[in-house]
């Protein structure tokens, strides 16, 4: 397909709403395969972010033979929190399971694919960890800028991690256009917690579950990409959330100018500029093809 094109196209669908388990509205939009030979794919967003963020790549995927689902979080966009104020564990414990459903339900298939965004490349990580008889209805995952743990690990992760918990004490949550961050607010409750963890180091689930010792028993084919200026997904945490998986299949690669790419990309243009259109996205094509 003419690449330009799928950049051009930063509209959504109209959504169908589905219910979560709590009350919550999530918005799925559709963007259906001229010639669908594939298993489904569910994309989704990050913290402050919406489904516009995957709107581009969805148009992509869709145009090469991938019937594509973008998850709206709820509270974001046009779905709503209902009775559910999300830590990222409410996000991948009842959020991620009715999205599987819903899509494997509509497309009549037996698995789907994940290709997710910052925050949105751990949560089905964190479902399946917990639910390993799910794990054969997802086929393949891709995480573009995601990590868990190591943005704590210089300066500048340093004062993200202690910033955040002091604004939102005041708040309630982090206004995202006010600060520059994206379009959408964010809760306190998924960032206390991502912020805990990469203060501490460590991924661990309120009820003291650890993920990282869970990842070795996931063998989904994983595909992890790092930006080598991103400080929200700092390089060295999305290879070590690689490292820890179990996957006899699985792919990291850093994109910098050292190992060949045109720039050294950081954390918002890994999924959606003019170089990844043409550096990062037909990566992904080729590892869920």
């Amino acid at each position: 397909m003419d690449l330009s094109l799928a950049f051009k196209n930063n509209t959504l669908p109209q959504p169908s709403f589905i219910n979560g388990e709590k009350g919550n509205s999530i918005a799925l939009y559709r963007y259906p395969a001229p010639l669908n030979n594939n298993v489904p794919v569910v994309l989704t967003h990050g913290t402050f972010s919406n489904a516009l963020t995957c709107a581009k790549l969805a148009t992509y995927l869709s145009y090469n033979g991938f019937d594509c689902w973008v998850y709206e979080w709820s509270g974001h966009g046009q779905s709503k929190y209902g009775a559910l104020y999300p830590d990222a564990e409410d996000f991948a414990l009842n959020d991620v399971p009715t999205v599987i459903k819903t899509v494997l339900g509509k497309t009549n298939e037996k698995s789907c694919i994940w290709v997710a965004n910052s925050g949105g490349g751990f949560l089905p990580l964190m479902y399946l960890a917990r639910n390993p008889q799910q794990r054969h209805k997802t086929q393949r995952i891709v995480g573009i800028g995601s990590q868990t743990t190591e943005v704590g690990k210089k300066w500048i992760g340093k004062l993200i991690v202690g910033f955040v918990p002091i604004l939102d004490s005041f708040l309630g949550k982090v206004p995202g256009p006010a600060f520059g961050l994206g379009p959408e607010d964010e809760n306190s409750a998924f960032l206390k917690q991502w912020c805990q963890w990469n203060r501490a180091g460590q991924w661990i689930g309120k009820d003291g579950f650890n993920y990282y010792r869970a990842m070795k028993d996931i063998k989904i084919p994983a595909f992890l990409i790092a930006g080598s200026k991103d400080y929200i997904a700092p390089p060295n945490g999305c290879e070590k959330l690689f490292l820890s998986l179990g996957s006899v299949k699985k792919k990291f690669v850093l994109c910098s100018k050292e190992e060949g790419f045109s720039e050294d990309y950081n954390h918002d243009r890994l999924i959606a500029c003019r170089n990844s259109q043409t550096e990062i996205w037909p990566m992904v094509l080729d590892f869920i093809t």
